[in-house]
C-alpha cells in the first residue's frame, strides 16, 4: 500500500534535504530521509537528470528518462526540480533553497562546487546549520582524491574482493552493486549522527564519506587479523544443490553437538555419529569436503525450503540462496509486510523494498518516483519567484555540463 505519512507525523516531518547526488550511493542514502519523512528536493540537470534515469532496465516500455528501474527504486518520495548549476543564476537559486535547508548531499568531484560558489565553505556562510554531505570515491583528501570510482573500484581498492572467491582463482566482486548501498548506508547513518549532533549542539557541518574507506571497514575483520599475524583466506562458498537451487547447510561448525546425532539420522547415515572425523566442529571443518558430499548427497533429493525449514528445526545454523521470486513470497517477507506497492500512472504497480529498520511508531513514508522536473512550479515558482518564462527556460536548456 502506497503511504504518504499524511496522517501521522513523521520522524523527520520538519527536515529539508537537498539531494545534488547522482548514481547509487547518495540518492540511496536521501531515499532513506525521504523514508522518514523529511522532503527531499532533488536537483537535476534540466533535459538530463540525474544519469541513473538512463540506467536499464526500464520500466513499463518507456525507454526515456522517467522509465529506469534504477532510478524510480533510488528517488521513491522525493521532489525533483530542474537547475544548471553552472549558471549563476541558477547556482543563486540552489543557494537560496541551502538557506532554508537543513541537509544536502552531493557526488560531485571535490572541488567542482567550490568553483562554483556552492562549496561547504560557501553554504555555511549563509546557513550555519546546514549539514553538508558529500559522498565520493575517495573522500575529499588525499592523493586519490580526483580518482574516478565505481563499485568494483571500491570493493577491490578497499579491499573486500580479497576475501571473496576460491583460493586458487582470481578474487571477485560482490554480485551486483552491494559496494555502492553500503556507502549509501554509511552516508545515511554518518548524516543522522550530523543531524543529532546539530539539535545537541547548534552547528552544522561538512560530511565526508569516502567510498573506500567504507569498504575498507566492510572487511575490517581481515585487517584486524593480519595484525596477528593470520593471512586472509578465501574460501569456497560451501554450497550444496537442492532439487530447486542452493542451500548453506551449515553442519561444518553451526551445529551442536547434541544435535549431531539427529542430524546423521535425518540424513540416513548414522554410522557418521561417531565417526572422529565428524564428531567435534574441529574435525568437521577439517574433513569438511567429505562432509559436504554426504549433505549433497542427502540435500539432492529435496526442495531448498524443505531442506532449511527441517535443519533450522534442528537449531543449526541453515540458508538457502533465495531468488528474487523467493524473496517477494517469502513468509517472513510477507508477515512483516517488507514488500509495498506503488501505484505509479506511467509505470504500472511495483512492489518495492521497504526500509531494512523498523522504529516503534514510524511507518515507511513511500511515494512513487518524480518526473523530470515535476515540482520547479511548485518550488522554483512558489518559494523563489520563477516566472513561466524562467520555467521555459529551464525545460529548453542550452548544453550543461557539471562536475561528475
Amino acid at each position: 500500500m502506497e503511504n504518504n505519512n499524511e496522517d501521522n507525523k513523521a520522524i523527520l516531518s520538519d527536515i529539508k534535504v537537498l539531494d545534488l547526488s547522482q548514481g547509487v550511493p547518495g540518492p540511496f542514502a536521501a531515499k532513506f530521509l525521504a523514508g522518514l519523512g523529511a522532503e527531499v528536493v532533488k536537483v537535476e540537470a534540466p533535459g538530463t537528470g540525474d544519469y541513473s534515469r538512463q540506467s536499464r532496465p526500464f520500466l513499463g516500455n518507456r525507454y526515456d528518462a522517467e522509465g529506469s528501474a534504477l532510478f524510480s527504486y533510488l528517488n521513491t518520495s522525493k521532489k525533483s526540480v530542474t537547475l544548471s548549476l553552472d549558471s549563476p543564476s541558477q547556482a543563486d537559486s540552489l543557494k537560496r533553497l541551502a538557506e532554508k535547508s537543513d541537509i544536502l548531499i552531493e557526488s560531485y568531484t571535490p572541488g567542482y562546487l567550490e568553483s562554483l560558489g556552492l562549496g561547504y565553505k560557501a553554504l555555511s556562510e549563509i546557513n550555519p546549520e546546514l549539514i553538508y554531505v558529500s559522498v565520493t570515491p575517495f573522500g575529499q583528501s588525499g592523493p586519490y582524491r580526483d580518482y574516478k570510482g565505481a563499485d568494483i573500484v571500491a570493493q577491490a581498492i578497499g579491499g573486500l574482493m580479497y576475501t571473496v572467491g576460491i583460493p586458487e582463482r582470481e578474487p571477485l566482486k560482490v554480485g551486483g552493486e552491494a559496494g555502492l548501498y553500503t556507502i549509501g548506508v554509511s552516508a545515511f547513518s554518518a548524516t543522522m549522527l550530523a543531524l543529532h549532533i546539530r539539535d545537541e549542539q547548534g552547528f552544522g557541518q561538512h560530511v565526508d564519506i569516502s567510498a573506500m574507506d567504507v569498504m575498507a571497514v566492510a572487511q575490517i575483520h581481515s585487517s584486524i587479523n593480519h595484525q596477528f599475524g593470520h593471512k586472509p583466506v578465501r574460501r569456497p562458498t560451501n554450497l550444496v544443490q537442492a532439487k530447486d537451487g542452493w542451500v548453506s547447510p551449515g553442519l561444518d561448525t553451526g551445529v551442536q553437538a547434541a544435535t549431531w546425532p539427529k542430524v546423521c539420522e535425518l540424513m540416513g547415515v548414522p554410522e557418521m555419529v561417531d565417526d572422529p572425523k565428524f564428531t567435534t566442529p574441529e574435525a568437521r571443518r577439517a574433513n569438511s569436503q567429505e562432509l559436504l558430499s554426504v549433505i549433497s548427497a542427502w540435500v539432492g533429493t529435496k526442495p531448498k525450503e524443505e531442506v532449511y525449514h527441517t535443519l533450522q528445526a534442528l537449531r543449526t545454523i541453515t540458508g538457502y540462496v533465495a531468488t528474487v521470486e523467493d524473496l517477494l513470497v517469502s513468509r517472513q517477507m510477507v508477515d512483516r509486510e517488507f514488500f509495498q506497492t506503488i501505484e505509479d500512472p506511467l509505470l504500472g504497480p511495483l512492489a518495492y523494498p521497504g526500509a531494512p529498520f523498523r522504529m516503534e511508531g514510524e511507518t515507511w513514508n513511500l511515494s512513487r518516483p518524480p518526473r523530470l522536473g515535476e515540482h520547479n512550479e511548485e518550488i522554483l515558482v512558489g518559494r523563489l519567484g520563477y516566472s513561466e518564462e524562467d520555467l521555459f527556460q529551464l525545460a529548453n536548456p542550452v548544453g550543461n555540463r557539471d562536475g561528475e
